[in-house]
């Protein structure tokens, strides 16, 4: 799914492995495809919403002649239908509709809607069909006049013309969706565009420090739901590996790629990651000191080979634990392929 107004922002942000903005273990996340609506809504034949406490849902199954891109893929999304035969409007619509309309730029769109309209006719009864029907004419008026909001606004790091822009987006969906669908289709979206908000005003504000804008984003990042913090996961690490990396080679201070740390990812990650910088060195530096040894041992005139590798054997199990041995070994087989 493209997110429109933050993703942006959090490029400009921050980035690190999952285990570091929460404290392992994490729970598996199932496939999208198989995750469940919070919110399902039903058209009835009248078009009008209603909630709907539980439904049947008709999983999508790939038609025939897909475009290349398509190719070795599954439909991501969900047409959910309910036991009088009307469409449960959910977020899993939203992301059908958005799979088959990603071939923009590789087919012409008519094509793409023809494909879609005729995937709905085949999986659906009549009258969810033509709600499904009508729903996407909605949304792709919708996208179009979403193009021409954005043309409106300027991209810039400037947090009163972002909250505007939101806003914008946000009447612009109200006025064309009922609030039932609304929330169905974008309420993540829009709970990420007002963390993206958020995150950027405390990068921002001058009258706090390195320590105070991790705490500030430590705040934030516990308020959220779990979906949300697996979501900005992938783009917090991007970012923070390309900032840390350009920090590195203009020849940053630890205690600059400390601050960097924080008004990126928070204190409570900011201390994952020392320390899981410190348990890095100190293993380099426990290599560094057996490889040492294993030379000397190995230069050795007065050992025959066999008492050699004894040796080196001894030496290993007298510096790692039996769980270490084996990083060991991987690390040698790694060392010997390269120097072959």
């Amino acid at each position: 799914m493209k997110r429109i107004l933050v993703v942006g922002i959090l490029a400009a942000l921050a980035a690190v492995p999952l285990f570091w903005l929460t404290p392992p273990p994490p729970a598996p996340s199932p496939a999208p495809q198989e995750q469940a609506a919070a919110s399902p809504v039903v058209l009835d034949s009248h078009g009008a919403n209603q909630a709907l406490p539980a439904a049947a849902v008709k999983r999508a199954a790939a038609p025939a002649a897909l475009p290349l891109s398509f190719r070795g893929t599954r439909i991501d999304g969900e047409l959910p239908v309910d036991a009088s035969g009307n469409l449960v409007v959910t977020e899993g619509v939203r992301r059908l509709f958005d799979y088959f309309l990603s071939t923009l730029g590789e087919e012409p769109l008519s094509s793409s809607v023809l494909r879609l309209r005729t995937y709905l006719e085949q999986q659906l009864p009549p009258a969810a069909a033509a709600q499904a029907g009508a729903l996407l004419t909605r949304y792709l008026d919708y996208k179009r006049q979403l193009l021409d909001l954005e043309r409106g606004f300027p991209r810039a790091d400037d947090i009163d013309a972002l909250q505007r822009r939101l806003q914008a987006v946000q009447a612009l969906r109200a006025r064309l969706f009922s609030p039932q669908t609304h929330q169905a289709f974008f309420a993540v979206d829009e709970q990420y565009d007002r963390y993206g908000l958020e995150r950027l005003a405390i990068r921002l504000n001058p009258a706090l420090t390195a320590q105070q804008k991790g705490q500030a984003l430590d705040r934030l990042h516990a308020s959220l739901p779990d979906e949300l913090k697996d979501a900005i996961v992938p783009g917090l690490q991007q970012a923070l590996r390309e900032q840390s990396a350009r920090l590195q080679a203009s020849g940053g201070t630890p205690q600059a790629l400390r601050q960097l740390r924080q008004q990126l990812v928070g204190n409570a990650a900011t201390q994952r990651l020392e320390a899981l910088d410190a348990s890095r060195n100190q293993w380099r530096h426990r290599l560094a000191a057996y490889r040492v040894e294993k030379r000397r041992i190995e230069a050795s005139r007065g050992l025959s080979e066999q008492d050699k590798t004894r040796a080196v054997a001894q030496l290993a199990a007298e510096r790692f634990d039996e769980t270490e041995r084996l990083r060991l070994d991987a690390a040698e087989r790694l060392a010997a392929a390269r120097e072959g």
